[in-house]
């Protein structure tokens, strides 16, 4: 199974592994997209503008901008700051994977850009987020002797 993942058309396919994910734009605030990302266990979003994929903002970043728990804003300035932060200001430039990629092209790319999702396409249409997680259960799967 192993050898028939590593040449090109793999009958697993990153497609049952993609998380499916809302979008947000350049001009999303981050309090809503760390509300989204927590209401669907996600590590990122994709941003799209006009249809396009730009790239991805991590929860990790997103969280960079949030006040400290020190601060002495209460719970309606803080929603109010974060609201009027936006994605843009974090967002990551990422290439995407193509859904016929393998899981070993997969492995590959997420190892060597050092990231914890990467967006999937089919052409030009977005499919999702493969999240590290999900590759890493499903390659271990194929690793276990049967």
């Amino acid at each position: 199974m192993l050898e028939q993942m590593s040449s090109g058309g793999s009958p697993l396919g990153l497609r049952r592994l993609v998380l499916a994910s809302p979008v947000v734009t350049v001009r999303t605030g981050v309090g809503s997209a760390l509300r989204l990302l927590h209401e669907h266990n996600l590590p990122a979003l994709p941003v799209v503008e006009g249809g396009r994929l730009l790239g991805l903002v991590y929860e990790k970043d997103l969280l960079r901008l949030a006040p400290s728990e020190a601060t002495t804003l209460d719970v309606f300035e803080l929603r109010e700051v974060l609201d009027r932060l936006t994605v843009g200001r974090v967002l990551s430039r990422v290439e995407p994977l193509d859904a016929t990629a393998t899981l070993q092209q997969a492995m590959l790319a997420l190892g060597r850009s050092g990231l914890e999702a990467v967006p999937v396409m089919d052409g030009e249409r977005l499919l999702g987020v493969l999240a590290w997680p999900a590759l890493m259960s499903a390659f271990s799967e194929n690793l276990a002797p049967p």
